[in-house]
Order: C-alpha cells, then sequence, then structure tokens
C-alpha cells in the first residue's frame, strides 16, 4: 500500500522533470538562433550600410571611373578585408558601365539575371547566394541611385567565404 502512492509520486515527478527540462533546453536553443540570426543580419546590413554610403556621397560620374572605383575597392579591403570581392556600376539596361575587381567582367550585361530584376525594383537590395558569371558562390548587395532622367546600380560582391567563416562560428 505505501509503495504504490510512492512510485506514482517518482513517476510524477519524472514526468514534470522532463518536461521541465526540454521547455529549458528549447528556449536554450531559441535564445541562441535569435542571436545567430541578428548576428547575421548585422553582418548583412553593414555591408549594404557601406554600399549604400558610396551611393549616397560619390556622383555618378566619379563611380563610373574606374580607377575610382579600384581605389574605393583598396579602401574597403583595407577597412573590411577581403569581404568585398567587387564593385561596379551598372546602367538600368543592365550593362556594366565600370567595374573593379579580380574577374573580367568590365562589360558584363545582367539584363537577365535574377538580382538585377529584383534589385531595379527596389532601393536597395541583397540578393540570395548564387554562382552568376563567375561561376563561384556569391551574393551581391546593390543600391539603386538616380541620374540624368534614368537609375543606375551600385552593386557589390560579398566573399561567400568570409560569410561562411561568420555561420561556421555560429554552430551551437
Amino acid at each position: 500500500v505505501s509503495i504504490a502512492p510512492m512510485l506514482l509520486v517518482i513517476f510524477l515527478l519524472i514526468y514534470q522533470f522532463n518536461i521541465s527540462y526540454k521547455d529549458k533546453t528549447f528556449a536554450h536553443l531559441t535564445e541562441l538562433v535569435q542571436k545567430h540570426k541578428q548576428n547575421v543580419d548585422a553582418f548583412l546590413n553593414e555591408k549594404l550600410a557601406i554600399i549604400r554610403f558610396l551611393a549616397a556621397n560619390y556622383t555618378i560620374e566619379q563611380l563610373n571611373n574606374r580607377k575610382f572605383l579600384q581605389d574605393q575597392l583598396l579602401v574597403l579591403r583595407k577597412d573590411y578585408g577581403n569581404v568585398f570581392v567587387d564593385i561596379g556600376l551598372i546602367s538600368s539596361s543592365g550593362k556594366q558601365l565600370a567595374y573593379a575587381g579580380p574577374y573580367d567582367l568590365a562589360n558584363a550585361d545582367y539584363s537577365g539575371a535574377e538580382w538585377f530584376k529584383k534589385a531595379t525594383g527596389l532601393s536597395y537590395d541583397i540578393s540570395d547566394v548564387f554562382t552568376g558569371l563567375r561561376g563561384t558562390p556569391h551574393f551581391i548587395v546593390s543600391v539603386k541611385i538616380s541620374g540624368d532622367n534614368d537609375f543606375y546600380l551600385v552593386r557589390a560582391t560579398v566573399d561567400f567565404e568570409a560569410f561562411n567563416y561568420l555561420v561556421q562560428n555560429l554552430r551551437v
């Protein structure tokens, strides 16, 4: 008679402990995921802010100068490491007008690219990861600027390895 109530209490305690433990674990993992999401968002927003700064503080004539873009890319790489692979100015028709970077993309045509189509409808955009013309995974940060009754896109490629490094360091 005394063992039955004791076993019932033991099973209830184990059950309650199990529920409590699962809730605590889930809450902890939810908090970790939220912090990691904030870190990734901060990384992407920082890169976007840098390109927005370039687009807002320099004229289209300056941005259309290859040497000027090369100088800006060197400054970005000096300040932020090799996070930025290249930078360019693209017309509303999708033709790259000026380019600085390691690839031969000086006269690239992006008019059919999904990221370009999406970016033309927005003030600024961070694309999804894709392989594109260079054949390696990357993503584009772009900002639309107006000029001469038309618009242009200032776009920079963010190194996917730098992004991967950030994500790998966020593993649980």
